[in-house]
């Protein structure tokens, strides 16, 4: 499978900057290059609006000038009123990189695109944000990212994803979750929504996972750790060698079936519906394939004594 690349690149918002200081501040601009290029591609336009924008935006002019220290001018090369160096200033936040301004790093975050990928059941996928970190996303969830110069956000509010990112000691990573976050520089992990909270898996380096009652505890390779109602508990450590979703299979160790029932419709997208509540809670231990739910789940039906059917493409346990 190969990786996406983020939905607009930095080089789109680099232009447009350009094209709306110039629009603003040159009295010899000419619109052939520009015409071109607006017609290029219909993200220009998407860019370029959206910067005028801020440009134009009073509030946040009012922002800027209300910070103690402002952004710092190159004298040499930019001679302008104090207008202009706050307008040229919102365009050089709006880049990726201008580097006549330092800007706070607020003004990045109000600007840069979200962006979302979600997936359905069934159809995992895997993405490449513009900082080189790599997604694994497993079906039935959702991750919104936004990685600007300064700090890299994310936030997983459904499903699962497998992190592998990109090191920048400058800009930590932030994955924020329901109860709580996990902070790394560069290091792999995967995160999993399932009944009771959120399971950290560290596969390399080190993750920081903090709670709501902003309590943390740092983990490394081979360690687990659950999240639930903003509370962390360390958990017993697993193989980070020994194979999981991405490659199809599961290995429960003490897990609910309901858990179980969770990542063969997240992988397979076959919906599984318990008609017995009390089952939920029978705990699984053993090594199972993903892509076959109904086979695996008779199997294990002979062991824990309940039953499996197929009815209106479902799967049913009674």
């Amino acid at each position: 499978m190969t990786p996406e690349t983020a939905d607009i690149t930095d080089t789109i918002w680099d232009a447009a900057a350009g094209f709306v200081d110039r629009h603003l501040h040159d009295t010899d601009f000419t619109t052939a290059a520009f015409d071109e290029w607006i017609t290029r591609d219909p993200r220009h336009r998407i860019a370029y609006d959206t910067l005028m924008g801020v440009a134009r935006d009073a509030a946040l002019n009012d922002a800027l000038a209300a910070f103690d220290s402002p952004p710092a001018v190159n004298i040499a090369t930019v001679k302008a009123t104090r207008r202009k160096v706050m307008t040229y200033g919102i365009m050089a936040a709006a880049a990726v990189a201008v580097a006549a301004f330092v800007l706070p790093p607020v003004v990045y975050d109000q600007i840069t695109p979200l962006s979302v990928y979600e997936t359905e059941a069934g159809q995992p996928r895997e993405v490449r944000l513009s900082d080189g970190t790599a997604l694994h996303i497993n079906g039935a969830s959702r991750v919104e990212a936004r990685i600007t110069p300064f700090r890299r956000h994310v936030r997983l509010s459904q499903g699962e994803a497998y992190f592998a990112v990109a090191k920048d000691a400058d800009r930590p990573f932030t994955v924020a979750l329901d109860g709580g976050d996990v902070r790394v520089l560069g290091t792999q992990f995967n995160l999993s929504y399932m009944p009771g909270g959120v399971e950290l898996n560290v596969y390399e380096g080190k993750v920081r996972l903090k709670g709501s009652d902003r309590k943390f505890g740092l983990f490394t390779r081979g360690m687990r750790a659950r999240l639930t109602d903003g509370a962390i508990t360390p958990l017993p450590a697993f193989d980070p060698d020994g194979g999981d979703w991405r490659a199809g299979w599961i290995e429960p160790d003490n897990w609910s079936l309901e858990r179980v029932a969770q990542e063969f419709t997240r992988r397979s997208g076959t919906p599984i519906r318990f008609e017995n509540d009390a089952l939920k809670d029978k705990r699984i231990i053993g090594r199972l394939r993903l892509d076959d739910p109904q086979s695996q789940l008779e199997t294990l039906a002979v062991v824990h004594g309940f039953e499996v059917a197929r009815e209106n493409g479902q799967i049913i346990i009674r």
